[in-house]
C-alpha cells in the first residue's frame, strides 16, 4: 500500500516537471514569435478593445503607426512620431524599474546563483 501511494507521488512529480519544462519552452518560442527577432514588421503595444478587434502601436522599418486590427480587417488609423513612442517606452520602463516588486525580483536576478533567497535577506536586513 504504500509503495503504491510513493510509486503514485513520483509520477505526479515527474508529469508535474514534464509539463513545467514543456510551459517554459513554449513560453519561450513564443516570446522569439512576438519580438519578431531582426524583423522589418513588430508590435510594440496592443490594446484589446472586444474578443475580436484591438488597437496596436506597429514599427514598420523606422516608421510607428497606430492600426486597428478587427476579424479580418486591418487600417492603419495615424502615423505616429518616433519620438512620442519612444518617450512613452522610456516612461513606461521607468514605472517598472520603481515598481518595489521589479526592483525585488531584480535584485535576485542579479544576484546570481550563490543563494540568491539568503543575499535578498541579507540585503533586507541592512534597509
Amino acid at each position: 500500500m504504500d509503495l503504491e501511494i510513493l510509486f503514485a507521488l513520483l509520477q505526479t512529480i515527474i508529469a508535474l516537471i514534464a509539463v513545467l519544462a514543456l510551459a517554459y519552452l513554449v513560453l519561450r518560442m513564443a516570446r522569439r514569435l512576438n519580438t519578431g527577432g531582426s524583423s522589418l514588421v513588430q508590435i510594440i503595444e496592443k490594446t484589446n478593445l472586444s474578443n475580436n478587434s484591438y488597437l496596436a502601436v506597429a514599427k514598420i522599418g523606422e516608421e510607428y503607426h497606430l492600426i486597428s486590427v478587427a476579424s479580418g480587417d486591418i487600417k492603419i488609423l495615424k502615423d505616429i512620431r518616433a519620438e512620442e513612442v519612444e518617450a512613452s517606452l522610456e516612461e513606461k520602463r521607468k514605472r517598472l524599474e520603481e515598481n518595489p516588486i521589479n526592483s525585488r525580483l531584480a535584485e535576485l536576478m542579479k544576484l546570481g546563483g550563490e543563494g540568491p533567497a539568503k543575499k535578498l535577506v541579507q540585503a533586507r536586513k541592512k534597509q
